[in-house]
């Protein structure tokens, strides 16, 4: 792509973004639209949330399974150690 590709193309993204942001706050429809999807958005945000604090008890739980796994047959893996630390 070549600079007045890209020129082009940031023009109209930053057209559209600007058109979307002046419908959603300077337009009364835009307001009515932004007052019926803030609790939706409000929900999705509070279920990522929630999906991420499942996701580090699920790792930790694995992390204390490779762990005790490691005690039980007498040898540590160090490998699983380096990936989890990452």
């Amino acid at each position: 792509m070549d600079d007045k590709a890209r020129v082009l193309m940031s023009t109209l993204v930053g057209a559209a973004a600007g058109a979307v942001l002046g419908f959603l706050y300077l337009t009364e429809r835009g307001q009515r639209f932004r007052m019926q999807i803030e609790p939706r958005l409000d929900n999705f945000i509070g279920e990522v949330h929630h999906l991420r604090g499942t996701v580090m008890k699920a790792r930790e739980a694995a992390n204390e399974g490779w762990r005790s796994l490691g005690e039980v047959t007498g040898r540590v893996d160090r490998e699983w150690d380096r990936k989890r630390a990452h």
